[in-house]
Parts: C-alpha cells; sequence; structure tokens
C-alpha cells in the first residue's frame, strides 16, 4: 500500500517508528537505573523533588527541542509528565528498600500511594 508521500509505504513508515519506539524504550529503561540510583544516594522523600534541578533539566529539554526541531511545548509537557512518573518511582522505591511508610500531612499515606509534590 503506497500513501502516495514520496512512494513510503504505510507498512515501512510503521516499521521505521516501531524501531524508534524500541530505542525510547531502551533509553527510558536506561533512565529508569538512573533515576533509581539517584533515589538511592538522595536516600529521603524529602529530597526527592528539587525544583531547581528541576527548572535546569526542563531548559535543558527545551534547548533540546530547538535544535532538533520538535514543539518546545510538546517536549516540556512530556518531560513534565515524565518527571513526575520518576517522582513517584523514587518514592515508591524508597518506601520498598525502607519498608517506612511516607507521610502526607498529618495522615500516614498508604504503602502505595506516593506523597504529593509541588
Amino acid at each position: 500500500m503506497d500513501d502516495g508521500v514520496n512512494g513510503t509505504s504505510l507498512e515501512a513508515v510503521r516499521l521505521k517508528i516501531d524501531r524508534v519506539d524500541r530505542q525510547l524504550v531502551r533509553l527510558l529503561a536506561a533512565r529508569k537505573g538512573l533515576v533509581e540510583t539517584a533515589a538511592r544516594i538522595k536516600r529521603h522523600p524529602r529530597y526527592v523533588v528539587d525544583a531547581d534541578r528541576n527548572e535546569a533539566v526542563l531548559e535543558h529539554v527545551r534547548r533540546c527541542a530547538r535544535e532538533f526541531g520538535l514543539p518546545q511545548a510538546f517536549a516540556e509537557r512530556v518531560w513534565r509528565f515524565q518527571t513526575e512518573l520518576w517522582v513517584r518511582h523514587q518514592l515508591d522505591l524508597m518506601v520498598r528498600e525502607s519498608g517506612e511508610v511516607p507521610y502526607a500531612g498529618n495522615r500516614p499515606a498508604s504503602p502505595g500511594q506516593a506523597l504529593r509534590t509541588r
């Protein structure tokens, strides 16, 4: 099946997308290992969120987005979402490894519930 764009078939484009997706998953797995190492260094939930670091990461992402022609708003939205997921992952890891239940306000959070962060 030819989509009429430069003689490239939809199937060929989908194969290329699958290859890129595989690379993205491999890179996310590598990032996961680094995030877990950082969590072990931080050692306490209060150190998980670093607003200054988060802003520096977002600025770096914006520069990379400009460099590679990706809309900055899109890149920033993806990174904010992934940062939220990595924070939750770090908190969950800390809870699993310490056996302690984190506190959210004056009430103990359930073991599977991550702390709310700003």
